[in-house]
């Protein structure tokens, strides 16, 4: 007979099964050291809920295994006579199998400072290689070694061990076509994770698995959440809750009586119903990389002893001790405290499609009344797109690390540049400008890991750990917005000057899941010959700033923040925080706090037995859907050009 059998050294498809329960065991041994490293943030969940972590887990890591290995597998198993065309298959599934091994590292690396998995980061990231370059052969050096070494025995292998020889006999048709349909099967249904109808698996899915954010970020892996994220730039989240009640109930939490909605069209636009007189202040917004009141002597009673400036400042502005970031990163309170904006999930990410929507462009509102508007970050210009932002937003200057000279013989190269010279820069550009008025905003960023040595007499912990570090960065960053106050004085602006510190969002502190502790930040207006002195206990928020500031300068133009003046005491007792936390939402009061995934409760934080879980839930679900709702379909600002 002229058929024969093909040679046993035809691996193909058992290669295949070897490759994919290898990334399969590669997926969980991560969620297992996740577990192990991390067990604090899951200790509260049972044995139940972990195991059912472990196993439902696997249908989101064949969800990218599929995705990313199958098409691969698909032209491995092809009946194509060529070792050369084996072998770039087995070393392109290699090299998939390392970045999939480098992302889970620095998935595993990333989860402990927001307690959940990278998701909208692998955006911002995206446009701000430099810091990942500098990332990888600093903090991230020796897993990345070990990623080489791992892709170099890889190599190695399938060069000098792999050997393949194929003859296609017809006699085994049949079965090529039936390897062939498995690795489509595998793909379409691996992809989707489930063989119903409906759509393939989301991260919102992993809440039909999961009960609180703790078992669903067990359940979660780190390219899943990456690869989601970052192919649209949004996560497909729906808020059901109805939008005409969402909207009135949004208007009665955030309207004053000295207030009036100008046209029906723009729902929360907003005006005073009587022209005032303008003040003429100087507005100067520092955002503090980072900042947590753990760290604040003055605000935690700890004796840390690295912000004696800001402790300073505390005493002599309004100090709010119940304030919070509306996310967890820069770009979140830079949309907040610019533009009055909350990132909710399920929207573009500001930078990469939400700008399309008209915002109140607050800097150049000032711009048209005389002020010089700009914007000063102390990393590269490109970072975040922040500068761009900042010009889209109407300031007339946008600067970044570039646009300003070392001031100082540092010891070590900042990646995010030194506050220092970021303020110094600052001061000159008011300086130069010689206008009367201005509104400055500037983005700090020595306390941003990976923290860089300063000058000497800033080493104050001599310890190796992350707190240390931030500490030390900290206590320069204090001291430089000591040298910009001095410097503020000596140049004669700064009695009609406002100060705000504002931290963007926080790092470090203490190991809690709570919201009040993840989102809670300094927040102090400081003026002393405009501003008495005071402390304000109430909840408040990023997004109060805009319109803050909006009254203090007596402004008569419409516009639009999901906030209220921090200063206006009426129905202190009910006022909010809505915060982003990943793709759940939350909401922060005097009484308590609650989590959600818009789809169902995750958790409550009681600090009254009179809170009204379900009240706080309406109120959620009301700010999260008018703000999705109207930034979306463009109905946030009436923007008149």
């Amino acid at each position: 007979m002229w058929i024969k059998k093909p040679r046993r050294n035809d691996f193909r498809a058992k290669l295949s099964v070897y490759i994919v329960l290898f990334a399969l065991v590669l997926f969980s041994a991560f969620r297992l050291a996740l577990f192990v490293f991390h067990y604090s943030t899951f200790d509260a969940l049972g044995f139940g809920q972990v195991l059912a972590a472990f196993l439902n887990g696997v249908r989101f890591d064949i969800s990218v295994i599929a995705l990313f290995l199958g098409p691969v597998i698909l032209l491995f198993n092809l009946p194509v006579n060529s070792v050369r065309y084996m072998k770039g298959c087995v070393m392109l599934l290699a090299g998939e199998l390392m970045v999939m091994t480098g992302f889970l590292v620095a998935d595993l690396i990333y989860f402990p400072y927001v307690k959940r998995h990278i998701a909208e980061e692998i955006l911002q990231i995206s446009a701000d290689w430099g810091f990942v370059l500098k990332y990888m052969f600093t903090t991230a050096l020796f897993p990345l070694f070990l990623l080489f070494v791992l892709l170099g025995i890889a190599g190695v292998w399938v060069h000098k061990i792999f050997k393949y020889r194929y003859e296609f006999n017809p006699y085994y048709a049949k079965g090529e076509l039936l390897k062939i349909g498995l690795c489509f099967l595998f793909i379409i249904f691996g992809v989707r994770g489930h063989l119903g109808s409906g759509k393939a698996l989301g991260i919102a899915d992993v809440y039909r698995y999961a009960s609180s954010p703790a078992a669903a970020a067990l359940t979660l892996n780190g390219v899943f959440t990456s690869y989601q994220v970052g192919r649209k730039g949004t996560v497909d989240i729906r808020n059901h809750y109805p939008l005409e009640q969402a909207l009135q109930h949004t208007q009665e939490l955030l309207l004053t009586d000295s207030e009036s909605l100008p046209d029906k069209e723009y729902p929360l636009m907003r005006m005073p119903t009587q022209a005032r007189t303008s003040k003429k202040y100087n507005i100067m917004i520092v955002l503090l990389e980072g900042w947590h009141p753990y760290y604040v002597d003055s605000l935690s009673g700890n004796q840390f002893g690295v912000t004696p400036v800001f402790d300073e400042i505390v005493k002599k502005g309004v100090v709010f001790t119940n304030a919070y970031a509306v996310g967890q990163h820069s770009i979140f309170g830079f949309a907040a405290v610019f533009a009055g904006v909350p990132l909710v999930p399920g929207l573009p990410m500001f930078g990469y499609g939400l700008e399309l929507t008209s915002f109140f462009r607050f800097p150049r509102v000032l711009s048209k009344d005389g002020y010089y508007t700009f914007f000063a970050q102390t990393s590269n210009r490109g970072s975040y797109r922040l500068c761009s932002l900042a010009s889209y937003l109407g300031a007339e200057g946008s600067f970044g690390n570039e646009d300003m000279k070392e001031q100082l013989d540092y010891l070590q190269k900042a990646p995010f540049g030194y506050d220092y010279d970021g303020l110094m820069f600052s001061a000159q550009q008011i300086k130069d400008r010689q206008k009367e008025h201005f509104l400055g905003m500037a983005l700090m960023g020595i306390t941003h890991p990976p923290f860089a040595k300063t000058l000497p007499q800033f080493d104050k912990y001599k310890g190796k750990t992350w707190d240390d570090g931030f500490k030390n960065a900290l206590y320069f960053s204090d001291w430089s917005i000591g040298e910009f106050l001095k410097k503020a004085k000596e140049d004669g602006w700064f009695e009609n000057t406002i100060f705000i510190f504002v931290s963007d969002h926080t790092s470090g502190g203490p190991d809690s899941d709570s919201l009040y502790n993840k989102f809670r930040i300094p927040l102090v207006l400081y003026a002393p010959k405009i501003l008495k002195p005071r402390k304000v206990e109430y909840v408040v928020s990023q997004l109060d700033l805009l319109p803050t500031i909006y009254n203090l300068l007596g402004l008569n133009v419409a516009y639009t923040a999901l906030g209220k003046d921090m200063l206006d005491q009426t129905n202190a007792s009910e006022r909010v925080a809505l915060v982003s936390e990943g793709v759940n939402i939350g909401l922060i009061t005097a009484k308590g706090a609650i989590r959600h995934s818009r789809k169902e409760l995750l958790s409550v934080e009681k600090l009254a037995e009179d809170f009204d879980e379900k009240q706080a839930e309406e109120t959620l679900l009301s700010l999260d859907k008018t703000a999705y709702t109207l930034l979306k379909n463009n109905k946030w600002y009436k923007d008149e050009q």
